[in-house]
């Protein structure tokens, strides 16, 4: 049986995910939302226009951590949902 994440690692995950979202928006433009439309016809909802350089960089920082990348998931956000495929363990990933 899998042990269940501590309160103390759960809220330590929402705080992290917090200022990467944080992060990502600061690293947004409309720039890039258009060229996402125009040339590559990715429509998504919620999408600050993160360029994949600035998404590799956010990884670098976190390293892997596949509690991260389910949470990152969770928040529906294009450039974390992007970024989840940084950031999560390989071999954990059904």
């Amino acid at each position: 049986m899998a042990a269940q994440p501590t309160r103390t690692a759960a809220a330590d995950v929402r705080a992290r995910v917090r200022a990467i979202l944080a992060e990502l928006e600061r690293r947004g433009s409309e720039r890039v939302r258009v060229q996402m439309r125009e040339q590559f016809g990715i429509h998504a909802e919620k999408a600050w226009g993160v360029p994949m350089s600035g998404i590799h960089a956010v990884a670098k920082v976190h390293g892997r951590d596949h509690a991260l990348a389910l949470a990152l998931w969770e928040t529906g956000w294009y450039e974390a949902r992007t970024l989840c495929a940084f950031v999560d363990e390989p071999q954990r990933v059904t």
